[in-house]
């Protein structure tokens, strides 16, 4: 065991006080100076409050969350001492994130390690393991016998352990649960499920400390009662038994000191009189190649994985036409994804550019990470893939293709810029018509100001705590009593009524008419004269065959030729509309279905053929209300600036200047926005705004009248 070799004097004064000297030594050399949050938030780690810990992106929050549980692993661990369990667990929104992690630990683990060696004293040896649908059963099994000190893993496989009866014992000793990019989860249904999670793990290891992080979240007092959950106590009235519960208390470290932002929304390139509409991609691609070619690392986000393969694409066209084809062959640049995932050896890069989704494989795009971090690859085109804090080392720019939709999202990629403390991030957005400039155009604006959409979490979702329930009367039998307070100590159910919970109850026990739902079978046995409910044949099977709120939208998985590398997935419609030698593109390589077996794609390298466009069907990202008001109020502003100057052609100084400085805009952009809005006050003698809708009624081709409502107020509102 460790001594930590410290005073209260020395903790009062010193942000590494409270810590191990291996600890304090460690950081000093290889961190140097505590950041914001980092400062802020031990002193509460350390006196096992819960934290929710609010900070830019690349301040140090990760760490800061960490380093307190190593500390504590290290002084309370002798050396060559068995394991009992796991102490910390870390569970984030994605996959990518959580290997990442695990990369990154080692080396502050290692290196306390061998700083306490340095000065003669032995710490013992803290592993660190992912459990994620990706970890082989193998590795799952070992788990249960050596389980590692730190868990990384995700909400469904938190859900799938505690599901296992004996996979869940390695989780009776957790004392620390970090999560983390919590406002990614803390508004969805997935983040309601994770807090049903967080209760059942209460019950097998109560009172744990649990820790929140992210760089973008609003309002934090929401955030935080989603973190924390309820404490729950039965109460007695006479006979009758009741629930009283109230929020366990969170901290809230708020270290959102200034963030250095260069934030540039690009207006559309100018068509010559009569040039065709078509396409504004052949003049916008020649720009991101310069951006490219002018700094050492970019990342060129795109809205979806079709539109980051499409730009890919024209990306790859726009530098073959630029070079001699003598110089640079076609050849050489097809057939590097498959070649390192058959030889696992490095390769050459000649200059291609590569699209990182989530329907690329996890080893590719791993291996496109790492080769962005080496500065093999100069740009990489991705999604959200890209978007939380995966660490993809020092990336100088950020391009945007179309406006991120939120300026949530626009906070999580420019970040991806200027990581370190102290550095800019600097972020250019693409516009491609003229709604989505002035979209870009607000949500610049609100980047700079750091306005984040507020985020809510959902209340009493029945479909999702129905869910928990058959997962845990699966594998223990349950008083109803006990499963009632379980979910109402989570946030999301803090307020859910007996008759609904009985009613969720009745569902999944089959007491509903069987005329009515004949094809519906009772899930789990609910004894009312006991008030015990237990679990039927089949019980667990489905809770684990149907965990999660991620909605399954069918995918084809893609295999080279010796059906093991796995290169990706596909959408099952756009397989079907495929046969066996068609050729499609498959992160930016082309590739030729050899077979088309009834739940897998088998292909191989076909450098030079003409591909087909991929799609995947998905959800459209719509807009937030929030964002749609500013837009709205942002119309009205122009139009009001521009009043005096309406019948005018000149641009008003004064306006340009301002759509330049407040929201971002480049002169094109202020210049298209005019002219929008000019066009439109000339049309109707009004914009649509937060207070005005425009009403417009037509002829269409056959003499029918149509109407078409004019609203911005977004997806969200425009679509019921």
């Amino acid at each position: 065991m460790a001594n930590r070799g410290t005073d209260k004097a020395n903790r009062g004064t010193d942000p590494l006080g409270g810590f191990l000297p291996a600890v304090r030594s460690w950081f000093t050399s290889e961190i140097g100076k505590p950041s914001p949050p980092q400062v802020q938030a031990w002193p509460h780690i350390q006196q096992d409050e819960n934290v929710l810990i609010h900070a830019p992106t690349g301040s140090g929050k990760t760490l800061a969350a960490f380093l307190s549980s190593i500390d504590r692993l290290f002084a309370t661990r002798k050396p060559g001492a068995k394991n009992p369990g796991v102490q910390t667990l870390y569970i984030s929104p994605l996959k990518a994130l959580n290997n990442d992690i695990e990369r990154n630990l080692r080396q502050p683990l290692n290196g306390i390690r061998e700083s306490a060696s340095a000065s003669g004293e032995q710490l013992p040896e803290i592993v660190a393991e992912v459990r994620t649908g990706d970890t082989p059963q193998s590795a799952r099994a070992r788990m249960m016998r050596r389980p590692p000190h730190i868990l990384i893993t995700t909400p469904e496989s938190l859900y799938l352990i505690l599901t296992s009866p004996r996979a869940r014992d390695i989780l009776r000793t957790v004392k620390t649960v970090i999560v983390d990019e919590i406002h990614s989860l803390s508004g969805t249904k997935r983040g309601v499920h994770l807090s049903l999670s967080l209760e059942r793990l209460e019950r097998l290891s109560p009172g744990f400390q649990r820790i929140g992080l992210s760089a973008t979240q609003k309002p934090l007092e929401e955030v935080a009662r989603f973190l924390g959950g309820q404490a729950v106590v039965s109460t007695e009235s006479g006979t009758k038994t009741g629930i009283e519960s109230e929020p366990r208390p969170v901290t809230i470290v708020d270290a959102q000191f200034e963030k250095k932002l260069e934030v540039d929304v690009i207006g559309m390139p100018d068509r010559e009189i009569g040039e065709s509409a078509a396409s504004v991609w052949p003049q916008i691609i020649p720009s991101v190649l310069r951006d490219i070619e002018s700094n050492r690392t970019t990342l060129v986000f795109a809205n979806s994985r079709r539109q980051a393969e499409q730009a890919t694409e024209r990306l790859n066209q726009q530098v073959m036409t630029e070079l001699d084809p003598s110089v640079r062959p076609q050849e050489s640049t097809d057939g590097w994804i498959a070649e390192r995932a058959e030889t696992s050896e490095s390769a050459d890069i000649d200059g291609p550019f590569y699209a990182h989704h989530g329907s690329i494989s996890d080893d590719v795009r791993h291996t496109l990470e790492e080769a962005l971090k080496s500065g093999e690859l100069s740009a990489l085109v991705g999604t959200s893939s890209l978007e939380l804090g995966i660490d993809i080392g020092t990336v100088d720019l950020v391009v945007q293709l179309q406006s991120p939709k939120t300026v949530t999202q626009g906070l999580q990629r420019v970040g991806r810029s200027g990581h370190r403390v102290g550095e800019t991030s600097r972020y250019r957005i693409y516009a491609t018509h003229e709604e989505d400039l002035l979209e870009s155009a607000v949500i610049a604006r609100g980047m700079m100001n750091g306005d984040v959409e507020e985020v809510y979490t959902p209340q009493n979702a029945l479909d999702v705590l129905a869910q928990q329930v058959v997962a845990a009367v699966a594998i223990d039998d349950w008083p109803v009593n006990d499963l009632y307070a379980l979910a109402r100590g989570a946030y999301p159910y803090h307020e859910l009524e007996r008759s609904s919970f009985d009613a969720v109850l009745r569902l999944i026990s089959g007491k509903y008419p069987r005329h009515v739902f004949s094809t519906l079978r009772a899930r789990v046995n609910w004894d009312e004269e006991n008030g015990i409910l237990r679990r039927l044949p089949g019980t667990r099977m489905h809770a684990v065959d149907n965990g999660g709120a991620i909605v399954d939208r069918g995918a084809f998985p893609v295999y080279l030729a010796d059906r093991k590398t796995r290169i990706g997935e596909l959408d099952e419609e756009f397989v079907y509309e495929s046969k066996a030698g068609d050729a499609f593109l498959l992160g930016s390589q082309v590739w030729r279905a050899s077979d088309i077996d009834d739940d897998r794609v088998i292909v191989e390298p076909a450098p030079g053929a003409a591909p087909r466009m991929p799609f995947w069907r998905g959800e459209f990202p719509w807009r937030p209300l929030q964002l749609s008001t500013h837009l709205a109020q942002f119309k009205a502003e122009v139009a009001s600036r521009l009043e005096p100057y309406i019948d005018e052609e000149a641009d008003p100084p004064e306006v340009s200047g301002w759509l330049q400085d407040e929201y971002r805009c480049d002169e094109a952009a202020a210049r298209q926005i005019i002219s929008y809005i000019r066009r439109q006050v000339r049309s109707t003698g009004s914009v649509v705004s937060d207070h005005t809708l425009l009403v417009e009624t037509y002829s269409d081709s056959v003499g029918d009248r149509r109407i078409v409502v004019h609203s911005s107020f977004g997806g969200k509102v425009n679509g019921p």
